[in-house]
Order: structure tokens, then sequence, then C-alpha cells
């Protein structure tokens, strides 16, 4: 089961592209929600907030201007003709360096400054979060998994990053205690009760003891409106028919401090909370989560038995639903420790 992980351990390599650093840094506090296991108020399942109006219009921080060019000119993005690909990529920036303004938030920043440090990212999709960090931190080994036989044929051309294609219900092929770090984010393979009985565990076991998991989903939109909890509900069960599925945050807190392989005093659960209305920012994210309906148009309407007509219409109708009802999304990231 085990592949040859020798080149984990032994490499050292260096980047000699190595591009300007993108530290990691504390996000601002402002529309934040940052709680512990062992707190009762941070349970996910309570922690749905009755937001008023006037918090939605200046809820996120000062973005970069040039973060945000840099985005919507593709500047960031890897080569790909793979429109979800790219959709991907436009993701992982939007939330990372605009509304998290980090790529992970648990305490690793002295592991990657030491270097030497074993990354794994879990159902990698694009690549563009592993190869983002391994371009920052060129003395520490990252590596990318996937089931997607697609996604996870991107050849990498940084030396201490690569990618593997495999089966994740098959287990994870590596020896217990091998990754200082295990990633996992916006996960589609199995649904929940798979993912913790059988993914969860093998991420548990290939981390080192003192290692960090870290676990960030996206909740279901809030104040959506008719027309878009309607598309969204479909979608859902349209992609359920192909396989691919969501999983609710809500679950990440309890699975960890019940796992009694992690410290539960370490288990630790942030949230961000981003309009999808307002600013270019807002409209970026916006246009992102529907981009995911437009992909596979086609596919869609024969699932809803709709023309292209009437699913333009529909979009044009949530965007209007959108901004009418100050709909929002709620990214959450729990993380924790393994025992040592």
């Amino acid at each position: 089961m085990f592949r040859d992980t020798q080149w984990i351990s032994d490499s050292k390599v260096k980047n000699k592209k190595n591009k300007a650093k993108r530290r990691h840094t504390d996000p601002p506090s402002s529309d934040t929600s940052s709680t512990t296991s062992s707190d009762k108020a941070s349970q996910l399942s309570n922690s749905d907030e009755i937001l008023t109006i006037n918090s939605f219009y200046d809820p996120l921080p000062p973005s970069d201007p040039k973060v945000l060019r840099n985005i919507e000119g593709g500047e960031y993005f890897l080569p790909s003709a793979d429109k979800n690909i790219e959709r991907l990529q436009m993701q992982h920036y939007l939330f990372s360096k605009c509304v998290w303004r980090s790529n992970y938030s648990s305490p690793l920043e002295e592991n990657f400054e030491l270097g030497g440090a074993k990354v794994l990212d879990v159902q990698c999709g694009s690549g563009i979060w592993m190869s983002d960090l391994a371009t920052e931190y060129s003395n520490s080994t990252f590596v990318g998994i996937d089931d997607d036989a697609e996604r996870a044929r991107i050849e990498m051309e940084l030396p201490n990053a690569a990618f593997l294609h495999h089966n994740l219900m098959e287990g994870l092929p590596f020896p217990d205690d091998t990754f200082d770090f295990v990633h996992q984010r916006f996960f589609t393979s199995v649904n929940e009760a798979d993912w913790e009985n059988y993914i969860l565990p093998e991420i548990v076991r290939i981390l080192k003891p003192g290692g960090w998991v870290e676990l960030m989903e996206m909740q279901p939109l809030s104040n959506a409106g008719h027309t878009t909890k309607k598309i969204f509900k479909a979608y859902d069960e349209f992609n359920l028919k192909i396989g691919i599925h969501q999983l609710n945050p809500c679950v990440f807190q309890k699975a960890l401090t019940s796992n009694k392989m992690i410290d539960s005093s370490t288990v630790h659960s942030d949230h961000r909370i981003t309009p999808l209305f307002g600013g270019r920012l807002s409209q970026l994210v916006c246009q992102n989560l529907f981009k995911r309906l437009e992909l596979k148009k086609k596919e869609f309407c024969g699932f809803m038995n709709m023309n292209e007509s009437e699913f333009n219409g529909a979009i044009n109708t949530m965007y209007d639903e959108v901004n009418k009802l100050k709909t929002y999304c709620k990214t959450y990231r729990v993380y924790g420790k393994k025992s040592s």
C-alpha cells in the first residue's frame, strides 16, 4: 500500500526561482470569530449570528488593490486550459489572499521558518494552495494527493512539490507519522460519514506526533433568496448523482475533539463572513461561486429540464437576490494537534 516516500524524508531542496515571501499573517479581528474546543460558545452548530445589514457594508479587511488586480488579471494562476482549474485558482486567491489573508491558520510559522517541514494537501485540486506555499517555503516538502486523474495530472515545476493520483478511499499511501501538517480544503470526494470513518483516521495516522491537521469548508449560503436556494439545492442533488459531495464544517470540531489521537485542548475553530454583494471583492467571490453552475450548464440544464435561456434567467435572478437580500457565506477553519 505504501509508496516509496524516502524522497520526502531526505528532501531539502531549494527553489532557485524563489519568489517574494508571502508570510502568514494574523487576520484583522473585525468580522471574525476564533474559538477553542473548551469554549461552549465555540460549537459550530450554535455559531450563526444574527447580523444586521449595516455589518455588511465594510465586513472585510481592506484588500491590497494590487492583489485584486493580479487576481483578476490572472497573474497568480497556473497555466491551464481547464476553466474549472481556473475557477479553483481564483477561489484560492480570493479566500487566501483577501478573506483569510493567509494560507493556513495552524501555528506553523516556526516549522516553515526552520525548514524541513513535510506537508500533505488532501484532495489538492489544481494544486494552487500547495504551489503557493512551496514557492514561499523552498526548504520544506509539499505533496498533493487527489483522486481525480485530470486534476492530479498537473506537473509541478517546483523541485520541492509533487502530485500523486490515488483513490482516497483506499487509504493514504504513506507510512504512519510522516507529515508535520495535513491540510484539507473544500473536500468533495466522499460524504460526511465516509470522511469521518475513513478519511480522517488516515489523516491522523500519517500525521506526526505534534503535527497539525487543518480542515477548511464553507457553509451553505445565508440570507439566500428563493431562486438561489432552489438552484443550489438542485445543484447539490445533481452533484450527488455524479459522486460529488460537500462537507458541512459543523462536523469538523466534534470529529477532531472526539479523536483519541488528537489533543482536544488544541482544537480550534475560526470563521470568516464574506458578503456576496457590495464591493469588488464580494462581487468576485459571488461570481466564483456561481461559476460552478455555469461550467456545468449543459449537464445541469438537462438535470433540471430547463433550457439555456431559463438557466441564464435564473442566474440573473440570483444576482438580484444576492444584492437585495444581502446574501453572505461563511468559511470555517478547524485545526488541532496530534498528541505527542
